[in-house]
This record gives structure tokens, sequence and C-alpha cells, in this order.
């Protein structure tokens, strides 16, 4: 076979290495030579009075500024909205209740020289359903632990407004024979079907042709015996690329996991083929003695304190720290992703930046942290390793970039360790090669999303057309080195969930009465309650409005058992955003209800076509013999309802509002249900 395999989007790759250099090489020119203050350090204050949002940035050495916006969503900037020379822009035509990136230009003369990004948003809507999430967990891992574990863990799903679904597969399964089961999952409801969390002993995917030869074929690190194949766990999460198993890179690859050969199980591509469908994440425990505890034994402390943290029993600061063991790296600057990630999350005065890592993370808490040095597989620089994470880190969402470690399937590897202490670490990432965009999070979105976005973003800047990529900033991107190690439905802001909830059947068994002791989260605007017909169905929200005290009565109750969630609700500042969230809620349960509610058992049962689905305006049913349609909003509502009979149906949604809906499809055989969202 062919060793000297060259992907196609190489030849694009080489081009953007080649201006980045350039780029790069004209940073090095900047006057500033710490990296804080070549990079944008963006912040954004909402106004829901007049409708404003207005950006505040800190950067040095620009002649003007260039001011773009696109809902969030797109990838289309458009044309700038303004062009301005100083460090700050009011929005006054800003939507409420509509997420917005903003993407700040940097120029000198008609040059681009950098650029900042921040997510923002007025009254964002309370999002009641997350989508559905994938848990792929090896047997062995199942079997250490216990009904009660496992019961806490995937109800948290369900208390956050997800629909769960587990499977358990061999520690010994092949990559592509597990990756057909999380397709099977995922074809069954593209639209909704969008996270997947690897736990346990699941196969490690390698790719890659990597080598340190000048060419667009680089590996990350750039340590030329470290090419070949490389971990990755984009090859689940891309449903419909082409990864091949065809081509050798052996020569001079110095680990033999490394070393890839034709039909070894190791795939070719080391720039992902296609764009990621699935937000994943994993949680994978094995071979870390340094941590003092068997494997299962930090599994279990891993779903512990992703429990604590969900419902709301620990909580960090809204403060970020940075430690760059770096600094220029001829000009390459690697921590400037780390400033403007963590201005955008908390805000430039809110960003520590003095001290060491370990230490300064022990002694106080941190939403946030980006720590780079020089690596190994097991330390970083300056003095840091692998050990140290058995001791409390309280750091929830965490960045690492060095030498080595990236390569993560391995002994004591240091980025896994970072997840597997005993502190607040919950996720972590190599990042800087290429950067990562999270400023997303401070809408209340969930890591995944911002991963998602990182892992599929494509670099794309010329000198005469600007920029027309999603975000810019990095090189080498697309890499399949880009893994999220952790929950990827983790959010910012989880609260106080509420305290023994009661339910009772009250009215002769017409309807059912919840009463529950308040949440000790401040500020909360009150709870919603939600109801489904199955402990893991779909809940739909039945409190149009807050409920302020502590007790509701449901007197729409469906006949038999219902199934409810109570969450406090809250309008969240964050340092970019006024979006209303939840925490997890509290669940209970009413049997033997004499209730006349006419919900459906299920909405997975798909006996009928719905198209396009995300949709934007025409949507199209068929089925035969359809006797009535029914449309209903996360609330319950009727929004829409038809009384036809054929087999094909039209709906316009264009002025519905973005969401998640209900269609309800009767016909002969029967009444069926989908999840339809609208964008």
């Amino acid at each position: 076979m062919n060793t000297n395999y060259n992907l196609k989007t190489d030849n694009l790759l080489n081009f953007k290495l080649l201006l980045t250099g350039i780029i790069l090489m004209s940073l090095s020119m900047l006057k500033a030579q710490n990296i804080r203050d070549s990079s944008f350090l963006v912040s954004a204050t909402v106004n829901p009075t007049n409708h404003s949002i207005q950006l505040n940035w800190m950067i040095q050495g620009a002649k003007s500024y260039q001011i773009h916006r696109k809902e969030l969503n797109s990838t289309n900037w458009g044309s700038p909205m303004a062009n301005v020379t100083v460090s700050t822009y009011t929005d006054f035509s800003a939507v409420v209740g509509v997420s917005y990136d903003y993407r700040i230009m940097k120029l000198r003369g008609n040059n681009v020289f950098q650029m900042g990004y921040v997510s923002a948003g007025i009254q964002l809507p309370l999002v009641d359903f997350r989508n559905s999430i994938l848990l792929v967990v090896d047997s062995t891992t199942s079997n250490g632990l216990s009904a009660g574990e496992k019961s806490q863990w995937m109800n948290d799903y369900i208390a956050d407004g997800y629909i769960v679904e587990m499977i358990l597969v061999s520690p010994t399964a092949k990559a592509p024979a597990i990756k057909a089961k999380i397709k099977a999952w995922y074809d069954k409801s593209p639209a909704t079907n969008r996270f997947c969390l690897l736990m346990g002993k699941i196969t490690v995917p390698y790719s890659g042709l990597q080598i340190t030869d000048g060419s667009g074929n680089l590996n990350p690190d750039a340590h030329t015996e470290h090419g070949g194949a490389w971990p990755t766990d984009s090859y689940y999460a891309d449903i419909d690329g082409e990864w091949t198993d065809d081509y050798t890179m052996v020569t001079g690859v110095g680990r033999v996991a490394n070393q890839n050969s034709p039909g070894d199980g190791k795939f070719d591509q080391h720039v992902i083929p296609s764009d990621i469908d699935i937000q994943i994440g994993r949680v994978d425990m094995r071979n870390l003695p340094a941590q003092g505890l068997t494997e299962i034994q930090l599994i279990k402390q891993y779903l512990r304190k992703l429990h604590q943290y969900k419902a709301g029993i620990v909580k960090a600061r809204d403060k970020a720290f940075i430690s760059d063991n770096f600094g220029l790296l001829g000009s390459e600057m690697p921590m400037r992703s780390g400033w403007n990630n963590a201005s955008a999350l908390v805000g430039a005065s809110n960003i520590v930046a003095s001290g060491n890592y370990m230490d300064s993370t022990k002694a106080n808490s941190y939403i946030f942290s980006d720590m780079i040095g020089a690596g190994s597989y097991t330390t970083c620089a300056p003095s840091y390793n692998s050990s140290q994470y058995k001791d409390s880190i309280l750091s929830v969402f965490n960045v690492q970039f060095g030498s080595y470690f990236g390569d993560w399937d391995n002994s004591d590897n240091f980025l896994r360790s970072c997840i597997a202490g005993k502190g607040f670490t919950l996720t972590t990432c190599w990042a800087a090669r290429p950067h990562w965009y999270f400023q997303h999070m401070a809408l209340g979105l969930p890591i995944g999303y911002s991963a998602l976005l990182s892992q599929n973003n494509t670099t794309d800047l010329s000198f005469v057309s600007g920029f027309i990529g999603t975000y810019w900033g990095s090189y080498l991107d697309r890499r399949i080195s880009m893994t999220l190690l952790g929950d990827p439905t983790l959010r910012m802001k989880y609260y106080d969930m509420p305290k023994n909830l009661v339910v009772t059947n009250v009215n002769s068994n017409t309807d059912v009465k919840l009463d529950w002791q308040a949440s000790s989260e401040a500020g909360i605007l009150g709870y919603h309650v939600y109801r489904a017909t199955s402990i893991d169905g779909f809940y739909f929200r039945i409190t149009p409005q807050a409920v302020t005290g502590l007790i509701y009565t449901d007197t729409d109750p469906y006949a038999g058992s219902n199934f409810y969630l109570v969450k406090p609700v809250k309008l969240e500042i964050s340092n970019t955003a006024s979006y209303y969230n939840t925490g997890i809620g509290a669940m209970g349960t009413a049997n033997g209800v004499s209730g006349t509610n006419t919900g459906i058992n299920s909405v997975a049962a798909n006996s009928f076509k719905l198209y396009p689905n995300p949709a934007t305006g025409l949507v199209y049913i068929e089925s035969e013999n359809i006797t009535s349609i029914e449309v209903m909003n996360m609330t319950g509502q009727v929004i829409y309802n038809e009384i036809t009979v054929g087999s094909k149906h039209e709906i316009n949604t264009g002025n519905w509002a973005k969401g998640i809906y209900l269609v309800k499809v009767n016909t002969a055989e029967g009444q069926s249900a989908q999840k339809l969202v609208v964008e």
C-alpha cells in the first residue's frame, strides 16, 4: 500500500497552515508581549428594557473593528453590521428570546489581524426538552455498578429534560460493531438523538496517517516520532463519514499503538471526513494506577461528582484560572483561546492568572480553567503530574495542552487523570491545536454543543475576501484529536433541587396533588411541573407559568400512572446573556389515577413519515389513511388540529416559535407520534 497517502482535505489544510504562518508572523510584530493583551477579551451586557446588547472588548494595536452578528445556529455571518474605532458597540436591534453569535474583527487597513467571539441573548426561553442521550456502557462496568447507582445516573438525565437509553457492549467489542449500535439509535430520530456518553471499557478507535514532514499531515503536537494514528471518538460521532483502513504509516512512528497498517482496525483519516453528528463524551478510567483506586471505584467516584454537581449540592465560583507555561511559543500564543473563552464565560475581571495550577485549584473553586505547558504522557510543565489529580481539584470544566498527553489512551495519561480525581473535575479536553470555542455555554447550552461546533469548525480566511468560515483562530482544525472527556450534557449552572416531593391522589382519585419543600437557590422565580406516562417517557410541562408556592394540583392527569418532575426555575444572568434555566427536578409518581387525559404512552413509535425535520417552513406528513393530525407545544397546548382523510398532509411552520413540538397522527390502525424540531 502507498505510504505517502494524503487526504483530499489536506490540500486545503496545507494552504491554511501556510496562511496561518503568515498571520502568526504578523502577530509577532505586536508591541504587547503578553498573551492577555494580544487576546480578545469580549463580554456583553444585555438590557431587556431597550432590547440592547452592549459588546465590550479589550485588545491592543487595532486601527478599527468590524462587527458581525448571526443567529446561533446559522453558519452565515453575512455583511458587517458596524465598523467602529472604539472597543465597544451596542446592538439595538437584538430580539428578545433569540440567541446570537457576535464576531469582532481587529483590522489594520484592509487586513484582518484577529477575531473575537461572544454568544449573547436577552431573556432566552426555557428549554424543557433537552434531546435524547445514549449511554454506551461496557458490561463489566455495568456489573460493577449497583442498581441504585445506575438508577440515579439515568434519573438525573430524565430530571434534566432528556430521554435516556442505555445499551451494554462487550469490553472486547470492535469499534465498527459499537458504531453500528450508535448509528441504529441515531437513525431512529436524528432530530433529537443528539448526545452520547461512552462509559467504561469502550473500545478506543484510532485514526490518522500523521507525520511531521512539513505537509498538512502534521500530528498536532509536532513531535517527529509521535505521528501515525491517534485515539479518537470522532469515529463514533460521525454517522455518515467515510473512514477507511487501507494505508500505512509505521516508519518513524515511535509508539506501537500509533503505528497504522492496512486492515489493523485503525483508520486512515486524521481530518474528520464529514461533520460530527452527535455530541459525544467519554469517561474511561482504565490504567490509572496513580489515582490509587480501581477502575470501577473511579467510575463510581465520577458518578458521585456528576450527581452532586447536577443536583446543585456543590457549586464552583464564577471564576476562571489560567496557567500559561508556553507564552508566545514562536508567536503562536496558544493561550489566546484560553483568555478568550474565560472572558466570555466569566468576564475579564474574574480571571486569575497567577499561581500554581494544582495548588490554586485545590485552594479555590473555578468554573473553568485552562492550563498549558511542555508535557509527556503523564506530566505537564512546570511540575504537574497525573498523581496530583488524586487531590480535590476544584475546577469543573478544564482545558489542557502539552506534548504527548493529547494522545490519551495510555497508562496514567495526564488528560484522562484530570476527570478521575475526587474534586469538581467533570470535563477536560486537549485544546489549542486547534482551538475550542466555549462561549455558547454562557447561554446555558451544554458543553457538548460547544465541542461539536469546535470539532466541525473549518478555518477559512483570505486577505482578499476576509473570513468566511465559522470561527477563525485555529490551525489543524477538524482533527480527530478533538475528544471531549466527560459528560457532554453538562451546563454551567444547576440549582438546588426541591426537597421531599409528596404526590397524593385527591378528589376521589381524579386529581393529583403535589407538594414539596423549597429549593435553597437564591432568586428562584418558582417551579415548573412536568408530567409523563412512564418514568423514562416524554415529560410535558403542565404549568404555563412558574408556580410561586410549594403546592400544585394536576386536574387533568392521565388514567393509571402519572410520573412527575418539579423543577426550580430562574432567570440566570450570565456574563453575556440572560436566560431562563431550571435545575434538575424532584421526581414523584401517582398510581391508580382515574384521569381522563388522553395523552399517548410513547413518542417513539414512528409509523408515519415526517419531513423535513428539523423544519423551517413546510412540513410533510405521510401515512396510510390519515384521519386526524394534532400538534402540541411543550406546555401541552394544542396549536394545530386538522381532521383529514388521505395519505399526505402539509403544515406550514414558518410562523411557529423555535422549539420542540409533538405531532400526533391518527390513522385507521391507531395513534402514533413523533417529535418535530422547528428552527
